[in-house]
């Protein structure tokens, strides 16, 4: 398997190991490179606020990742992770646009990109051999590090592909969108709701949805609410 260069720090149970890495890096240190690694969270959260279950058996890390911050970062970031899973657990994985993590139609895992006090901060969350979800996915293996290791791998190349530009990260991310040509509503900005078919990303990274009459809406945030044939 390939190696990373992330110097990973081990915790055991901690509130969120987005929000440590955050606190080191308002207080001043320079956290790239650094991973925390944990075998539970209490607090985790995703994108929005969002509460992320994190019982013990889950891949739960956070990394500091520089102070590049491509409005396409997040979307490399899940073609990396997506294909390296992929790799070393010999599955399918895809992305559902921004930060989801999808194993057979179910949710494997989330990614949280955040800038704090400049320094771009990741945070995954897979499930591996912990209950998942109802609903969700794991990837039942017994070597958690395994997995774990595997993701940052994915993230270095995630970063490497989002340094080669947006374009680069369009083409990239056609091949693991778990979106591409279902119907999808979506709740953008203002809370409009907003359905349609996904037609892929462009070259920013925004999700490109064709409504009814043919015009294709490009969404540079939202919340995909429901996907599928009949979404």
């Amino acid at each position: 398997m390939a190696t990373h260069g992330f110097e990973v720090e081990r915790l055991g149970s901690v509130p969120s190991t987005q929000d440590l890495l955050a606190a080191r890096a308002r207080a001043g240190e320079d956290v790239t490179g650094i991973c925390l690694r944990a075998t539970e969270q209490t607090k985790g959260r995703g994108r929005r606020g969002t509460a992320w279950t994190s019982p013990p058996g889950g891949s739960y890390q956070s990394v500091g990742l520089g102070r590049a911050a491509w409005p396409w970062l997040t979307l490399a970031l899940g073609a990396g992770v997506a294909g390296s899973l992929g790799e070393t657990c010999g599955v399918v994985v895809k992305v559902k646009w921004p930060n989801d993590l999808f194993l057979a139609g179910r949710k494997l895992g989330g990614m949280i990109t955040e800038v704090v006090a400049g320094q771009v901060i990741a945070g995954v969350g897979v499930n591996v051999r912990n209950a998942a979800p109802e609903g969700g996915a794991t990837l039942d293996r017994d070597d958690v590090d395994a997995v774990s290791d595997a993701v940052l791998v994915g993230l270095e190349r995630g970063l490497a592909l989002a340094l080669a530009g947006g374009e680069a990260v369009r083409e990239a991310f056609a091949a693991v969108d778990v979106l591409r040509g279902l119907r999808v509503t979506v709740v953008a900005a203002q809370d409009r709701e907003v359905t349609g078919v996904a037609a892929g990303v462009d070259a920013r990274g925004a999700l490109l949805l064709e409504v009814d009459g043919g015009e294709v809406l490009s969404l540079t945030a939202g919340h995909v609410t429901a996907f599928g044939p009949e979404a």
